[in-house]
């Protein structure tokens, strides 16, 4: 008799923490693979107005929301290039029939497009950067130190989300009775939102629980923060990143609970 296939997430309970409606995709992702998801966003992402004029070597975008709200300001030309800085914001510039030229093998940081090596232009070339208010200033600041004219273009701001204190009641009651093994962080402002937004009881839980984050950067600030749960630090922000990362610790997690069975502990 062939066993039955487990999903790889099967026992496993998430709270998921993205923006909506984005929460709601890794959610699904994450039932589908046989776990539990739980949603509540810990940030809002808000449109601004913007606008451009004139051409450039290089078009960057730092992530799908960039993309969302700022593609269709983008006129293509044949001497324009397009990056992203992952695989989700690629895939998003392609249903936004703006195939990204550029996209890092692995990862999806701004070091990570940096150290491509079709990242070249030619000399006083200009950039442009889509990207969110108050987002890393690595990519302007190398391109800068390289020679290159920089532009930004902000096209969306991360707020925090409106109070909705039932929900909040409602997760930090399922929290407390042992309900989420793990908590997703895609950005250091949604930690710090998250943070903000619950009681000092589940602020308390939230110090404990382990965190799936998007880099090394969010595992540091949740230090900072005083969060003493493990961190597991997924190969970037996008779903797939995520619910890999989690596939892989739970995995391991159930790996070492069977070897403490077998050794008698």
């Amino acid at each position: 008799m062939i066993p039955a296939v487990v999903p790889p997430l099967t026992g496993l309970s998430v709270l998921v923490t993205r923006p909506a409606p984005q929460a709601e995709v890794l959610a699904n992702q994450i039932r589908d693979l046989g776990g539990e998801a739980h949603v509540l966003p810990a940030i809002d992402i808000k449109p601004l107005v913007a606008s451009l004029s004139g051409t450039y070597e290089l078009v960057i975008f730092v992530s799908v929301n960039a993309v969302e709200h700022g593609a269709r300001l983008i006129v293509r030309t044949e001497q324009m290039r397009i990056a992203a800085i992952g695989r989700a914001t690629a895939a998003a510039l392609a249903a936004a029939s703006l195939p990204a030229d550029i996209i890092p093998e692995q990862g999806a940081t701004s070091e990570t497009l940096l150290a491509h090596p079709q990242l070249t232009l030619t000399p006083g070339g200009r950039v442009l950067i889509v990207r969110g208010r108050g987002g890393r200033d690595v990519l302007q600041q190398t391109f800068l130190s390289r020679g290159f004219a920089v532009e930004m273009l902000e096209v969306y701001e991360r707020v925090a989300p409106p109070a909705d204190e039932p929900r909040r009641n409602e997760i930090e009651q399922l929290w407390s009775t042992g309900g989420f093994d793990a908590v997703t962080a895609t950005s250091v402002e949604t930690l710090q939102n998250l943070q903000s937004m619950l009681t000092e009881q589940g602020r308390m839980l939230l110090g404990v629980t382990p965190l799936v984050v998007a880099s090394p950067r969010i595992r540091d600030a949740a230090i900072r923060m005083g969060l003493g749960g493990e961190c597991i630090i997924a190969a970037g922000a996008d779903d797939q990143a995520i619910s890999g990362a989690l596939c892989q610790w739970h995995a391991r997690a159930k790996a070492a609970g069977m070897k403490r069975i077998a050794d008698g502990g």
